[in-house]
């Protein structure tokens, strides 16, 4: 009962959120009775407004108005507006003298508008503008002097329009400004002083646009930028920036194949471009770096890593790594004194790279490590001996490799900590991959496992339905050694369906009793097993219809 109340409540609240629209005798709007509260949303017909202002109203959202276009004479009945939000109306233009009876505006949002041009000067009667939200419209050309007078503003979204061109000096206002959204747009290039004035800008979005070049200098004069993303940002193929110790870098996508990144920068996602040069000027800020599906390899891999010390996630998957760089590697000067050390590294992925072996002396291989993924490569040959080196590794991915052979028990020697390894899709010798399976199950570590699509050619009998599904090697998962348990082949629904097959068979055998009650065949029994048990066999049986036959005959001669 109590759900229903609060659906009801939930139900009435979300009702309560579009105001009552109140009209007078001229079939006019009163704000004032509309909107008796700080805040109100409306999206009633907003043509014809009665003279009577709502000096109490603080927040104002006017929506779905798709068709018609906003009345901006409803602003003058509401100076004491702090935030405007328009959604969903054909707001063709917008000028200075509409926002002046809100001079004390502090937020304003136009989002999926008709609004297309903005002009100069066009937000100066509005100066005291913290937000400026205008994502989602159809502007394609913004004015030089767009934003004259915002000397407070800290947000400005234009993401999702079609600008093409932002001119030089367009920013220079917004000397306070700390976010700025340009994504999804058709952006080609950036002036390089387009920035000079903006140096408290903490986030640039530039991600979804249609760039060409971009000049070292256009961030250069952002020394407070934590936040950059270039993704999909078109076809930058040789790229150089100047940053400032970035925190969070975004480059996924946008086909580059040379990053050179003068300054430092702590995360960096630069997936999916085809880099086959890359080079990190401050790298002691370097943490965690993503560069899946790119052409890197083992040589520029080992000069990169140098004097990364405080790294700790690296993915390298689906690179041209064919050997992992050992100490020495990656300098170019052969006098240089920098250990190649990674003592910080957590996480490694090579997955989907060329690597044969595993060298026992590589810097990739730190102490620290807790997952380290080589599958999919071409590993013939794996000694555990080298892993030893990693005490507190928890994770170990070999599948889809061509080892036939390993060590499974001095691994799990060497890691009782060890909790997940894959090792399906490898071309273990008959039978081994059950044992391997049945002996690590046991012992808590959890095996990734799949069924192969098709039967292989040459595949033992025994080994067709190994490894097992994923659900089935999550359901049998071992009791600790000496603990009796389930056998490892029965999982809980083989049970189940056990105990289901026993119930059915005995009501099937009640009703078979039953139904030979009702036919008398279990009293006839019960008589010839009685008779049976009193001695009466068949010789006495014959005699006794002897003598029957013997009575007949001399009662017919009589007469």
């Amino acid at each position: 009962m109590q759900f229903y109340i609060f659906i009801l409540i939930g139900i009435f609240g979300l009702q309560s959120c579009d105001a009552l629209a109140v009209f007078d005798d001229r079939g006019s709007l009163n704000i004032s009775a509309s909107c008796p509260d700080s805040f109100c949303t409306l999206s009633e017909r907003l043509e014809a407004f009665s003279a009577t202002p709502a000096y109490g109203l603080r927040e104002l959202h006017l929506t779905n108005c798709s068709r018609q276009s906003i009345t901006w004479r409803v602003l003058s009945l509401t100076p004491g507006l702090r935030t405007l939000v328009i959604r969903n109306c054909a707001s063709y233009h917008l000028s200075k003298e509409s926002l002046r009876p809100v001079r004390n505006l502090t937020s304003l949002q136009m989002q999926h508008t008709s609004l297309g041009v903005l002009r100069d000067e066009i937000f100066a009667t509005v100066p005291r503008l913290e937000i400026l939200e205008l994502g989602q419209n159809i502007i394609h050309t913004v004015h030089i002097g767009a934003f004259k007078g915002l000397s407070r503003l800290r947000l400005l979204g234009l993401q999702g329009n079609g600008i093409q061109e932002i001119l030089k000096g367009t920013f220079d206002p917004l000397v306070e400004l700390v976010h700025l959204d340009l994504s999804s747009n058709q952006l080609t290039s950036l002036p390089q002083d387009i920035f000079a004035k903006n140096t408290q800008l903490q986030t640039l979005l530039l991600n979804e646009n249609l760039m060409k070049t971009l000049p070292p200098e256009v961030l250069s004069s952002l020394p407070n930028l934590r936040l950059l993303d270039l993704g999909h940002a078109g076809e930058l193929d040789i790229l150089t920036l100047d940053l400032h110790n970035i925190e969070h870098l975004v480059m996924e996508g946008s086909s580059l194949s040379s990053l050179v990144l003068n300054g430092g920068f702590m995360r960096l996602h630069a997936t999916n471009n085809e880099l086959s040069h890359l080079q990190v000027g401050n790298k002691s800020s370097v943490i965690e770096m993503d560069l899946r599906g790119n052409l890197l390899n083992g040589n520029e891999t080992a000069s990169l890593l140098r004097g990364m010390w405080n790294l700790e996630r690296l993915d390298l998957s689906k690179n041209n790594i064919e050997a992992l760089p050992l100490h020495g590697s990656g300098s170019d000067d052969s006098d240089s004194q920098e250990l190649f050390l990674l003592p910080s590294l957590k996480y490694l992925s090579l997955a989907h790279n060329r690597l044969v072996r595993l060298p026992p002396d590589s810097p990739l291989l730190s102490p620290r490590l807790n997952v380290l993924d080589l599958s999919h490569n071409l590993i013939l040959n794996l000694d555990v001996e080298i892993l030893r080196g990693l005490p507190v590794l928890t994770g170990l991915f070999l599948e889809g490799n061509r080892l036939s052979t390993f060590d499974y028990q001095l691994l799990h020697q060497q890691h009782e900590g060890l909790e997940e390894l894959g090792l399906h899709q490898n071309a273990w010798s008959p039978g081994l991959y059950r044992k391997m399976f049945v002996y690590l199950s046991d012992r808590g570590v959890h095996l990734q496992a799949e069924i192969p699509k098709s039967d292989p050619k040459g595949s033992s009998p025994a080994d067709i339905d190994w490894p097992p599904t994923g659900s089935q090697a999550d359901a049998q998962k071992m009791d600790p050694p000496g603990v009796s348990g389930i056998h490892p082949y029965w999982t809980l629904r083989d049970i189940l369906a056990f105990t289901t097959l026993v119930v059915v068979m005995l009501i099937l055998l009640m009703n078979l009793y039953h139904i030979l009650e009702e036919e008398g065949c279990l009293r006839r029994f019960r008589r010839w097993r009685r008779s049976t048990a009193l001695g009466v066999g068949p010789s006495r049986t014959r005699e006794s219809g002897r003598r029957l036959d013997e009575q007949d005959s001399e009662h017919s001669s009589s007469e």
